[in-house]
């Protein structure tokens, strides 16, 4: 065990009561397989697909122990335990009742987003006590994996290879990992009559438009000319968009804040979905499922 905070606190995880629940060891495993120490990731918090920033995990703790390498994982599905090599010691861990993903609280990839995306991850936060983080790993054989977390604490590094480095300790959901089809993750061309719902003066106003590309954090409108309609789209509004997608009775309606406006064309980050009357996260399997119904549309087609 180590104690590398300042002030003499234990990271989590560390003394905790002998009845505290068990994670799943195997589960983990396959954590630590798509999401390795000095493994490069991108993540967004609180579920903002369009705040994506860069990141790299430079340790876990486990159990209130500090891994900073590994090699030769090996786990067992059977008692939910794993082992691995650190430095030539084999270690294993039968009893996890800890587990944290460190990542360093600041990366350069803030500086690089626009005006509008910084003012943004200023209001949601980044990698602040309590924030959902979704993590996602580099391609392997067409699949993004992507995981889960919350934001446990930020503390100071108190020594060790890090030393006075301000990192994120973030709690896994194991059993969200998700391996995505890269699909998820494409633009797609496409040509989809769309109907827009503005508040003005506390009231919904009626739009039309035509959807031309969609992709898992925003799309794009182009939209139509219409002189008897005095309601016009601004930047940062609140859109509800819903339309028809082939081989679907019903109508999918998505939320999202406008971007850009360039003329008639309106860039809108998606914010969630409506089921039921209510706004939903949209998750990459809601997105694949609208994916795979556009590429049903005679008109749809992959964008580079």
């Amino acid at each position: 065990m180590f104690s590398f905070f300042k002030g003499g606190s234990k990271p989590a995880g560390g003394g905790g009561p002998t009845d505290e629940v068990l994670l799943d060891g195997a589960a983990l495993g396959r954590v630590m397989q798509y999401f390795p120490v000095g493994g490069k990731i991108q993540f967004y918090p609180e579920y903002r697909k369009e705040i994506l920033l860069d990141s790299v995990v430079i340790a876990y703790i486990i159990n209130g122990e500090f891994i900073y390498s590994f090699v030769d994982l090996q786990c067992d599905v059977k008692n939910g335990s794993f082992s691995f090599e650190e430095q030539g010691t084999r270690k294993l861990f039968s009893k996890i009742k800890t587990f944290n993903i460190v990542l360093p609280e600041h990366t350069q990839s803030e500086t690089k987003l626009d005006y509008i995306r910084r003012e943004e991850l200023l209001k949601v936060g980044g990698l602040v006590p309590g924030n959902a983080i979704t993590l996602m790993a580099e391609q392997r054989r067409g699949q993004v994996p992507v995981l889960d977390t919350t934001v446990k604490k930020r503390a100071v590094l108190k020594d060790g290879y890090y030393a006075k480095q301000t990192v994120a300790l973030l709690e896994v959901d194991a059993t969200s990992l998700l391996l995505t089809d890269q699909r998820a993750h494409m633009r797609l061309q496409t040509n989809i009559p769309a109907q827009l719902q503005v508040m003005r003066r506390g009231e919904y106003k009626n739009l039309t438009a035509t959807m031309v590309d969609f992709s898992d954090i925003s799309l794009r409108l182009m939209m139509e000319d219409d002189p008897g309609n005095p309601v016009k789209v601004r930047a940062s509004d609140d859109l509800v968009i819903s339309f028809n997608l082939p081989g679907r009775s019903e109508q999918i309606s998505l939320v999202g804040n406008v971007f850009r406006i360039e003329g008639e064309s309106v860039v809108v980050m998606l914010k969630g979905m409506v089921e039921k009357g209510q706004t939903m996260r949209l998750g990459q399997i809601d997105v694949l499922k609208i994916k795979a119904h556009l590429l049903q549309h005679g008109k749809t087609n992959p964008l580079a």
